[in-house]
């Protein structure tokens, strides 16, 4: 499916550039003492209703069971139907930290130095930055951004509420990160990966939007990556457009800005729908952008994206900038939510 020219320009070219602002003007955070971090082994690695908008940010409606055993990481190979179209999706209930939960004050580092950090039933009132392999972050909230950058340095987040808050950033990003039935919010995005990343199980929505700026925002981002996996999660950009222009370019958006796309997994997510957004899903292929026509290996099945009020899930369709035949790309039992098959045209 082709972009019109002025959504190229709006809704493409703008988020580009506005992620690399934020990578270069994201604060580090306050430093403080290391008392509530513990070095550790490794961990090893509900419903939602119809309807034309995500749930609100912070909303606890209860919108699904949580999983009474976590498993592994290895994304499950379950096909929706139409039965199960509207059931099950990541929301209020079965994300974030589990109930019954009491979260202590975090008083450690906001820079991660030391490998195997475990921060366990904290509640963090600062940024972090992740500069430590096997970093875990489980049963928490984070009341400000989580930035990875660098080869030799992962984090896994479970169990836990990241809020970004009003960042002019990602809430999560960018490489080697782990997102385990997750709530994410807040941020100009809430995650942005361009490189060997895992959400799974996880609610993504509520971004910020200030009301003058012009910022485009977006559930999940990458401008150029390999290896991501997006496997059950509710995916909803939720915010409206405002008089600025700003607002939501889609739940899920690959665009070639930086770099050649390859290797992604998109399966059994839910796409909530909304008119304030250009599409549901942008898929990597643009031949505009100086890497849009190096696309391989997105693969997108059983996903579900829901019709909303105008019956598009976006203003102007579904998905976009999908390349069917570009090497390794595959559109299989991708589904509205009434349970009809999606088409990748």
């Amino acid at each position: 499916m082709a972009i019109p020219a002025a959504l190229t320009v709006l809704a493409v070219l703008a988020v580009g550039g506005a992620v690399a602002v934020a990578r270069l003007a994201h604060s580090d955070g306050e430093q403080a003492a290391a008392a509530d971090v513990t070095p550790s082994a490794p961990v090893a690695s509900g419903s939602l209703p119809e309807s034309g908008a995500a749930p609100s940010p912070g909303a606890s409606q209860g919108l699904g069971a949580r999983p009474t055993t976590s498993g592994s990481a290895t994304p499950s190979a379950t096909k929706p139907s139409a039965a199960t179209a509207l059931t099950g999706f990541p929301a209020a209930g079965n994300t974030g930290v589990p109930d019954g939960v009491r979260l202590s004050a975090y008083s450690g580092p906001c820079t991660i130095t030391r490998a195997n950090t475990v921060i366990d039933k904290r509640q963090v009132r600062c940024s972090l930055l992740i500069k430590a392999k096997n970093v875990v972050i489980k049963s928490s909230q984070v009341d400000g951004t989580i930035r990875l950058e660098g080869a030799s340095h992962s984090v896994r987040i479970e169990d836990s509420v990241i809020d970004g808050g009003q960042a002019y950033a990602p809430t999560v990003g960018f490489e080697n990160v782990t997102v385990l039935r997750s709530e994410i919010r807040g941020g100009q995005h809430n995650v942005n990966c361009y490189r060997n990343c895992l959400v799974q199980d996880s609610w993504l929505h509520g971004q910020y939007l200030p009301d003058g700026g012009d910022w485009h925002l977006n559930a999940f981002l990458s401008n150029g990556g390999s290896d991501i996996q997006l496997v059950h999660n509710t995916l909803a950009c939720d915010r409206p457009t405002n008089a600025a222009g700003g607002g939501c370019t889609a739940n899920a958006s690959i665009f070639g800005d930086f770099g050649p796309n390859t290797n992604y997994t998109i399966r059994n997510n839910l796409f909530v729908a909304s008119e304030e957004m250009s599409y549901c899903f942008y898929g990597g292929y643009e031949e505009h952008k100086k890497y849009g026509t190096q696309v391989s290996g997105i693969v997108v099945t059983g996903n579900v994206f829901q019709r909303g009020r105008n019956g598009k899930c976006g203003a102007y369709g579904p998905a976009t900038s999908w390349a069917r035949s570009a090497p390794g790309n595959v559109w299989q039992d991708n589904v509205w939510s009434d349970g009809k098959t999606l088409p990748p045209d």
